[in-house]
This record gives C-alpha cells, sequence and structure tokens, in this order.
C-alpha cells in the first residue's frame, strides 16, 4: 500500500498544483476514517466475506490462511493499513513538506524544535482521549456495542481535526504566503520551478546520490527495526490485556507517557545539540533501540525457555503420577 501511494503520489505531483496536491490526500483519509466508522464497521457481518473465506481455506488449504484472514476481515485490515499510511503521509511527507517549503534552512533551528514539541503535546492528549473512551465502555450497559460508539466518537475528532488542518492550510495559503503587505524575509528566495520527472527518472536522480542512498539506508533500516520490536511487544501486549478494553486503556496510557517522555527528551535535545553536536544526538535512537531491543529479546527467550522447561516437567509429572495410578488399578 505504502509502495502504491508513493506510485500515485508521484504522478499526481506531476500534473497538480502543490495545494490541490495536498487536498487530494489528505481528502481521502479523512473521508475514509469517517465511513469506517459511520458505515463500514456497523455493517461488519454484511461486508466481510466469511463464508466465502471459508471455501477458499478449504479449497486452497493453511498455506493460504494469512491472505485468507486479511479477506476474511479485510475493512479492519484497511483501517490498520490506513491509519498507519496516516502517520507516513500527512505528518511525514505534507506536513514537513510544507514546513520545508515556507521555512528558511536559519529558521529551521529555531521553528523545527517547536513543531516537535506541538507534535508530543497532540500525542499526550490523545492518549488521554483514548482512556476516557476506554472508561466510557467500561461503564455501558449490557447490549451496547461500546466498541463503535467509542469508534464513532474517535474518528468524528479525527474528521473534525483534518477539516480543521485543510482550513488551516488553506488559510496559510491565501492570507499569509500570498499577502503582498507581509515583507518577505532576505533568506526566503522564490524557488525556481524544477523539471517534473516520472518515477523511473526519480528513482535513478535519488540513486544517484550517495547522500540520498544513506538516507534512505536509514530509514529502510529503522523502519524494518522497530517494526520487528513493535510487532512482538504488542503480540505479548495482547498475552497481558486480553481484554480489548484494557488493552485499549493501556495503550492510552502508554501514549501519553510517550509523548511526555519525548516531550522532555526533545527539550533535552536541544542542549545536546549545542553541547555535542549532530552526529551524538543523532545516535541516541538507535543506541536506545539497540540496548533496549536486545534486553527485551534477550527477556523474551529467557521467559520462552523456562516456560518451555516448566511445561516439559509438569507434562512428565502428570505423566508419570498418570501411568502410576493405573498400575496400582492394574
Amino acid at each position: 500500500m505504502a509502495i502504491g501511494f508513493m506510485l500515485v503520489y508521484t504522478k499526481l505531483s506531476n500534473v497538480l498544483s502543490r495545494e490541490a496536491l495536498f487536498y487530494s490526500c489528505m481528502l481521502p483519509f479523512i473521508a475514509f476514517f469517517g465511513v469506517f466508522a459511520f458505515f463500514l464497521y456497523p455493517n461488519t457481518n454484511v461486508i466481510h466475506p466469511v463464508g466465502l473465506a471459508d471455501r477458499l481455506l478449504e479449497i486452497l488449504g493453511p498455506n493460504f490462511l494469512g491472505p485468507i484472514a486479511i479477506l476474511r476481515i479485510w475493512s479492519f485490515c484497511l483501517f490498520y493499513v490506513m491509519s498507519e499510511l496516516w502517520g507516513s503521509v500527512v505528518v511525514s511527507l505534507l506536513f514537513w513538506g510544507f514546513a520545508n517549503q515556507i521555512t528558511t534552512v536559519d529558521e529551521a533551528s529555531q521553528f523545527y524544535p517547536l513543531f516537535g514539541l506541538g507534535a508530543n503535546v497532540a500525542l499526550i492528549f490523545s492518549g488521554r482521549t483514548v482512556k476516557f473512551f476506554s472508561n466510557l465502555r467500561k461503564n455501558l450497559g449490557p447490549g451496547v456495542d461500546g466498541w463503535a460508539l467509542s469508534l464513532k466518537g474517535m474518528m468524528s475528532i479525527v474528521v473534525l481535526l483534518g477539516l480543521l488542518i485543510c482550513a488551516i492550510y488553506w488559510g496559510v495559503n491565501k492570507f499569509v504566503l500570498n499577502d503582498p503587505s507581509i515583507p518577505k524575509p532576505e533568506g526566503r528566495k522564490k524557488k525556481k520551478e524544477k523539471a517534473k520527472m516520472g518515477m523511473v527518472e526519480s528513482m535513478k536522480f535519488l540513486l544517484s546520490s550517495r547522500y540520498i542512498r544513506d538516507l534512505a539506508t536509514l530509514v529502510v533500516a529503522y523502519g524494518i527495526s522497530i517494526n520487528l520490536v513493535e510487532v512482538t511487544w504488542k503480540s505479548k501486549l495482547k498475552a497481558q490485556f486480553p481484554s480489548p478494553n484494557e488493552y485499549s486503556a493501556f495503550m492510552g496510557d502508554f501514549s501519553t507517557c510517550t509523548g511526555i517522555v519525548t516531550f522532555t527528551m526533545m527539550l533535552l535535545g536541544r542542549v545536546i545539540f549545542r553541547k555535542y553536536g549532530w552526529g551524538v544526538a543523532a545516535a541516541i535512537t538507535p543506541t536506545v533501540l539497540l540496548i533496549t531491543g536486545v534486553g527485551f529479546f534477550s527477556g523474551l527467550v529467557q521467559w520462552s525457555t523456562d516456560t518451555i522447561a516448566w511445561t516439559t516437567w509438569y507434562d512428565s509429572t502428570s505423566c508419570g503420577s498418570l501411568c502410576w495410578s493405573h498400575a496400582e488399578h492394574f
């Protein structure tokens, strides 16, 4: 999905203006989250092809269990994919692309940390929102679909804030960037129109730059590492919190704590930048991931080994007791 989106985005960027491209990326996300909460989720019994999935599983066998499972609950899988793309597209691509467009290099060191602080303040409030709806579901009467209610509430907030983003973007472009009465800083010169390239030409251009190749390697390595840790960690969380409500409440608290810690680290990061430079600051994240990842997987392996050993001992003693009782009986 991410690769497909980038192909579409590259094509649209060659035919649309920057403003039209922004709205073309934002509005489908906003529409989908609204449609999912108010139409797709309440009608999952109708739109999910459970019978077809069962027949395909009988025909194709367990080797195709994964793709068939995706087909069985396709709307939930699509919601997960769109949620993951939201961070990559809206935050990484659209927001930072717009920030790079309107901010000079000299201004970046001043404003970019503030943008990051704002993002983590939002993470704190989003965690409290998830916790609020988790507690709300606890107090609902029998027969009430708490997930449907909380989903409608949270997705309504997403839709409203998404429309607010579009309104702010429109206002900045109309009343700020195009206002002749506002003096333009000397460092912000009008950029020349660059030649538009297709997907193949863009890839060749990017691969020809060692700097871009190194950045791409860094991003890919980060994505692989964080997903290996996150998927395993969330699987253990589901075992710890089997109730969806408990899991949701924990993730709300976790998001809030993450926002607070990241907010603090970003304030501390400015000191690290000034005192130790970019290299040390950039090395902190992979170093922390390496240390905590090794500790997490080592503990996980040890826990699994102890569990297997205990299970083997329990099975052997149970079998021994069972065999001894049969011997006495005979």
